[in-house]
């Protein structure tokens, strides 16, 4: 009639963890797409970062596509980015180039 204690537990974790990797499924297949776009631009202000989807983000700083962002990858876009900002000066960014409202000259 009924399956004994053992086995209904047994039956029920495998249930559960197959319902769990199927729900895992989907962001490791989506993290791991290589036609995601990391022609990215990047964002020419903090108002302008802050606006962008926080996944869209996220892709663009995992170079290598795993899914994850390493301390490297994150300091090195946020050079980058500090970089980009930095008109006048190297060593700091001004209240407008921290609102994007100083451009550079074409």
């Amino acid at each position: 009639m009924f399956a004994p204690r053992s086995t209904r537990a047994v039956a029920l974790a495998m249930a559960s963890a197959a319902m769990l990797a199927s729900i895992g499924v989907p962001f490791v297949a989506q993290a791991a797409d290589p036609g995601h776009d990391k022609m990215m631009q990047m964002p020419k202000s903090y108002p302008e970062l802050m606006k962008m989807d926080p996944v869209e983000c996220m892709k663009m700083i995992d170079h290598d596509n795993k899914g994850y962002v390493t301390k490297k990858e994150y300091m090195k876009f946020h050079e980058a980015f500090f970089k980009s900002m930095a008109k006048k000066n190297a060593d700091r960014v001004t209240r407008e180039e921290w609102l994007g409202q100083i451009h550079s000259a074409p």
